[in-house]
């Protein structure tokens, strides 16, 4: 089984400007048929994705790749999804609009997926936390603790995915480990590497695929796509742009895809 966290940019290409260039409007059928190449090269079984699109403009991609798809709604402008291979069972949301709040915890985006493995039941927990306010990620590392001692009531077989917008010294990762999840990268990928790396952007490593301990021992590989098309050195010049701003981290295990 091979799953992907990949923060997309909206599926903006970026540069947006040179991207909109090749692709056309955000919606456009040519931008459509690129995300869809995209995905179908990663070869995953599960893509949680966040900085998402509508929900109808994945359902359409979902539907070419022949995906089943659960949407995580965004208290702002950056959704959350679950493509996978495998049936999805239900989805939870866990970032919610306050009319009283002018700043919620997951006002990206933070659900949860329970997928059926071949009878299995395994829950994909995709979450984008805050990228400037510390004490903000502190609160969002909390209430995920909460909301993962929950969702392992139902299976301890579980995967916490996305952007965590911060390296391993803060405490999300902490309460992860204190549950027993392991880092697919620290495990088996030679350790925690460069996720944003392309000409234009600074260098952070904040992309991270968790597994629970039950899954732990069937972890194989895990690594950063860095082909062509999802990062350049430089120089930016006119025309040239790539998939997103981030880069995909895959994680393998010795399960049986679909």
């Amino acid at each position: 089984m091979r799953i992907v966290t990949y923060n997309v940019y909206g599926l903006q290409g970026y540069p947006a400007q040179e991207a909109s260039r090749a692709m056309g409007e955000l919606g456009s059928e040519d931008r459509i048929d690129h995300f869809v190449k995209v995905f179908a090269e990663l070869d995953a079984d599960i893509i949680g994705i966040e900085e998402g699109v509508t929900a109808p403009m994945m359902k359409k991609i979902a539907q070419r790749l022949d995906c089943h798809l659960a949407t995580f709604a965004s208290p702002t402008a950056f959704p959350g999804h679950v493509l996978s291979r495998y049936p999805i069972l239900q989805s939870r949301t866990f970032s919610h609009f306050d009319p009283t709040v002018e700043l919620v915890p997951f006002s990206r985006t933070a659900g949860a997926a329970l997928l059926d493995m071949d009878g299995e039941q395994v829950w994909v927990v995709v979450i984008h936390l805050h990228p400037g306010d510390v004490a903000m990620r502190a609160r969002e590392a909390d209430l995920l603790k909460e909301r993962v001692e929950e969702l392992m009531a139902v299976t301890e077989r579980a995967l916490v995915v996305g952007d965590f917008n911060c390296d391993v010294e803060e405490c999300v990762h902490e309460h992860l480990k204190g549950l027993g999840f392991i880092n697919a990268m620290e495990e088996v990928g030679g350790g925690v590497q460069l996720t944003i790396d392309t000409v234009g952007v600074k260098d952070w490593r904040i992309d991270h695929i968790y597994a629970s301990a039950a899954l732990a021992p069937s972890v194989q590989h895990a690594m950063v796509v860095r082909a062509a098309g999802f990062r350049d050195d430089g120089p930016q010049v006119k025309g040239l742009w790539v998939h997103s701003d981030h880069l995909p981290v895959v994680a393998e295990f010795a399960i049986k895809g679909v």
